[in-house]
C-alpha cells in the first residue's frame, strides 16, 4: 500500500513539474524546402520536398559551379542554404583564334587571342546547312563544340531527264534540298517504274541522292 501512494505521488510531481516548466524537449515546427530544379546542373532531388537538416547533392555542368564549390546545399529554417544555381567558373585563361568549320566563316573580325567569356558566330555558305550551336563561347582557354554546315542536295534536271523522271509534286520547282530532307519522285508521262517504289522517296543524306530510274 505505500509502495502504491509513494509511486502515485511521484507521477503527480512529475505532472505538476511538466505543467510548471512546459514540454521537454520543446515541440518545434520543422520547415520544408521544395527542390524544383537546378539550373546549370541536375540532382537526383529535383521535384522532391526535404525537410529542415536535409542535404541535397548537386552536379554541376562543365565549366559551372555552387558558391565556393560546395557539392551540395541544405534545407534551413529559412529556406535553402544558398539558391540551387551553378553559376559559371571563369578562368584567366584567354583562347586563340576560333576553330575553322568547313564551308562557313565567322561574322565577326577575328582576333589573334580572346577573353574568357568571349564569343563568336559561324554562318554556313550558301546551299548548305548549319547544325549545332551557331555560337561558340570561350571558357577556361577553350572553345566550347563549334557546328557544322552538311551539304545540300543539288538536284540535277540533267540526271533527271536521263532517268526519266519528273517531281511527284508539280509545285516543287527548287533544285537542292537540305540535309535530312525528303524528295519526290515519279515517273515521266510513258514511262514505268524500273527501280522499287521505296526509291522514289529518298531523303538527301550529306549532300548526296540516289536517283530511282523509269524506263
Amino acid at each position: 500500500m505505500l509502495l502504491l501512494v509513494s509511486a502515485l505521488l511521484s507521477g503527480w510531481v512529475s505532472w505538476a513539474h511538466g505543467q510548471e516548466e512546459g514540454w521537454s524537449p520543446t515541440p518545434k515546427c520543422l520547415r520544408q524546402c521544395f527542390f524544383p530544379w537546378v539550373e546549370n546542373g541536375h540532382s537526383t532531388a529535383s521535384g522532391q520536398t526535404h525537410q529542415e537538416g536535409d542535404t541535397v547533392q548537386i552536379i554541376c555542368d562543365e565549366g559551372y559551379s555552387l558558391p565556393n564549390n560546395q557539392s551540395g546545399i541544405r534545407c534551413a529554417n529559412s529556406g535553402w542554404s544558398t539558391p540551387p544555381v551553378c553559376s559559371p567558373v571563369y578562368s584567366e585563361r584567354k583562347c586563340g583564334p576560333p576553330p575553322s568549320v568547313r564551308h562557313a566563316a565567322i561574322t565577326t573580325i577575328p582576333f589573334e587571342t580572346y577573353a574568357p567569356g568571349s564569343s563568336v558566330e559561324y554562318q554556313c555558305q550558301s546551299n548548305y546547312e548549319l547544325q549545332g550551336n551557331r555560337r561558340i563561347t570561350c571558357r577556361d582557354g577553350e572553345w566550347s563544340e563549334p557546328p557544322k554546315c552538311s551539304d545540300a542536295c543539288v538536284i540535277s534536271e540533267e540526271i533527271m531527264k536521263k532517268h526519266n523522271l519528273q517531281f511527284k509534286w508539280s509545285s516543287k520547282k527548287k533544285n537542292y534540298s537540305k540535309t535530312s530532307d525528303t524528295v519526290e519522285f515519279d515517273c515521266q508521262a510513258g514511262y514505268r517504274r524500273a527501280s522499287p517504289r521505296a526509291l522514289f522517296r529518298i531523303r538527301c543524306r550529306e549532300g548526296k541522292l540516289t536517283y530511282p530510274t523509269c524506263v
